[in-house]
């Protein structure tokens, strides 16, 4: 009985415990339910710190790079247009041209205006090139046999037309009246005997630009002072808006016919400032976003749009905050397990096991960022190498240029020799079957001596044309000049110029024989071009000498060099010559020589009236002006 009575109370009391632990587990859920929510909170509140920074350190650098990017489109958009702003000068002031405007302009006068013009724009790659009359009557074009011809079309609503007679210059970009061509018009007023008396205008091309940005993958537009974009990798936004566009300019935009028949629409960019940065979305408001960056281009009030995509910042951003949650996690489940390892070390073993195991499964997705971007930076890596291998070839094609124009006179210095070789190797045969040893004796001689002329030559050559420089040496300036000057020699005779020697003898430098030979090379070959149409042309070569250093000019007596270009002259692939006359890259290629050899390249005036060019470099100290040995 008083078993029974016994087993009844620990049942009870088991109950009790039960009942009590029971109630302590709600109340333990119930203290710790706020700590939950605060945990939580400070999560999300975290991923979204985290994502914002990521977000606007993502934003900041694909800014500078659309920035980096504008730069480089507005330049490459800015040399298209600058190779052609001289051609309206150049047929105002053609002679065909001027005698159109004389009294009583006979037939065969206006066809070789015409013709002219049709020359000059196969020559330059120019949509069309046309002349008109102060009344804005169309009397010369280069498409005057085609069925579109501008010849009898009057021109004179336009604005380029207007600004070349009350600005002395006009550009305007419009789709064209006559051909439904759109092109950028550039016009000059022509004058006779100090009056005006038309207008010169180029048409230029600008669509190859749209192309180029569309290869290049780039989301790139342009529009007008009032908004309407007209160049786009996007076709379908030609001819829109970006935002809305009042009646007036409206009016104005009909007025000019500047885009033809086209009806001004929006594009459907959407635009919003967020974060301090412009983001537009095409396609609704939930297409992705992009970021636009802007810049001003010309005078006309022209707008550079550029979008870049920001999915990469955004899909950055939210594993970074993904990594912070993942982090933060980590250190207060560390903090618990620390907490808790006294009490529970194999409930604390086992959560730890089951939170690496989330860990590693949540972080794959970064260790997949991290292949991407390993991958991306060994991709960077090549085309940083490819560049560089790239410009070493068009320093190369330069050189190869250079000798070029130089070739002809050095086979013709090479042939008299050859020639004169085969006579005293017949001579000397005779004179040996005469016995006449003595005298085929010093045949022989003399061919050893034309042999080694010719070796001379070729060895010049090989040394020009040489892919690797040697190793910097102390050189005679002068002799290395005259080497060059040797292989241009028969140059010079065949266009009668006079070549003036004013070298100074023991002048050292260091430097690269063959890097130096290849910068002279190019400017004498500069030289000899400025001056093939001149009358008495003359070049001469001097050496200078200062303290510590020495100068080398080579100067002409040629047209000289426009004083807008003399800023422009080393930038690499801007050129003053006709086009297909040269890469551009000479003197951007002597300059880099020159500052590498510690020196300075510039242009001055030449003192015999056309350009000069002088080569500064620093001066070896030697005995009595020899080399050391």
């Amino acid at each position: 009985m008083i078993d029974a009575k016994r087993t009844a109370g620990d049942r009870a009391d088991s109950f009790r415990l039960m009942g009590e632990d029971a109630g302590g587990g709600r109340g333990l859920r119930g203290r710790y339910l706020p700590l939950m929510l605060m945990f939580t909170l400070c999560l999300v509140g975290t991923a979204l710190l985290v994502r914002a920074v990521a977000v606007d350190y993502g934003a900041r650098d694909v800014s500078r790079t659309a920035q980096e990017r504008l730069r480089l489109i507005s330049a490459t958009l800015s040399t298209s247009i600058e190779r052609f702003r001289y051609l309206p000068d150049v047929v105002a002031r053609s002679r065909e041209i001027e005698d159109l405007f004389r009294q009583n302009a006979t037939a065969d006068q206006r066809l070789a205006a015409n013709q002219l013009l049709e020359r000059i724009s196969n020559a330059s790659g120019a949509l069309a090139l046309f002349v008109a009359d102060t009344s804005g009557l169309t009397i010369a074009s280069s498409n005057f046999g085609s069925p579109g011809s501008f010849v009898g079309q009057n021109y004179s609503y336009r604005p380029y037309f207007q600004d070349a007679l009350a600005k002395g210059f006009g550009n305007y970009y419009a789709v064209g009246a006559t051909t439904g061509q759109p092109g950028y018009f550039l016009a000059t007023p022509i004058t006779l005997d100090g009056a005006v008396v038309g207008v010169a205008i180029v048409k230029i091309d600008l669509l190859p630009v749209e192309q180029q940005w569309r290869d290049a993958g780039e989301t790139v537009a342009m529009n007008d002072s009032q908004g309407v974009i007209f160049l786009s990798s996007n076709p379908q936004w030609r001819y829109t808006a970006i935002g809305a566009v009042s009646t007036g300019q409206l009016k104005q935009l009909t007025d000019e016919r500047r885009y033809g028949d086209a009806a001004i629409g929006l594009a459907g960019i959407a635009l919003k400032n967020e974060g301090g940065y412009e983001k537009a979305s095409f396609g609704g408001a939930e297409a992705p976003q992009r970021l636009r960056a802007t810049a001003a281009f010309g005078p006309d009030g022209w707008v550079l749009n550029y979008f870049a995509d920001l999915g990469s910042v955004e899909r950055l951003a939210n594993t970074l905050a993904l990594a912070a949650v993942l982090a933060l996690m980590l250190a207060v489940a560390g903090l618990m397990i620390l907490l808790q390892r006294r009490k529970a070390q194999a409930v604390a073993r086992r959560a730890l096991e089951v939170l690496e195991a989330r860990v590693d499964e949540r972080t794959s997705e970064l260790r997949e960022t991290n292949a991407r971007l390993a991958l991306e930076i060994a991709e960077r890596q090549e085309a940083e190498r490819q560049l560089d291998v790239t410009r070493t070839n068009l320093t190369q094609a330069e050189k190869l240029a250079a000798i070029g124009q130089s070739f002809a006179g050095l086979a013709h210095e090479i042939n008299q020799p050859l020639a004169a070789l085969q006579t005293y190797i017949a001579s000397t045969r005779l004179l040996v079957e005469r016995r006449k040893l003595d005298v085929a004796k010093g045949n022989f001689d003399t061919m050893g001596d034309i042999v080694s002329r010719v070796s001379e030559l070729t060895n010049q050559l090989k040394r020009l044309a040489r892919r690797k420089d040697e190793d910097f040496v102390e050189l005679d300036l002068a002799l290395q000049v005259r080497r060059t000057l040797t292989l241009l020699k028969f140059r010079f005779a065949d266009l009668g110029i006079a070549a003036i020697d004013r070298l100074q003898e023991g002048v050292v430098v260091h430097g690269s024989g063959t890097q130096l030979d290849q910068v002279v090379l190019n400017l004498l070959n500069n030289a000899v071009d400025a001056v093939r149409n001149v009358e008495n042309p003359r070049i001469e070569v001097a050496i200078e000498i200062g303290d510590g250093a020495c100068a080398l000019t080579i100067s002409d007596n040629g047209a000289g060099i426009d004083p807008a270009e003399q800023t422009r002259l080393f930038e690499p692939f801007h050129t003053t010559k006709a086009a297909g006359e040269g890469l551009g890259l000479g003197l951007a290629t002597a300059n880099r020589i020159v500052t590498d050899h510690h020196g300075r390249l510039s242009y001055f005036p030449s003192p015999l009236g056309g350009a000069g060019f002088r080569i500064e470099l620093p001066r070896v100290e030697t005995d009595r002006g020899r080399l050391r040995a």
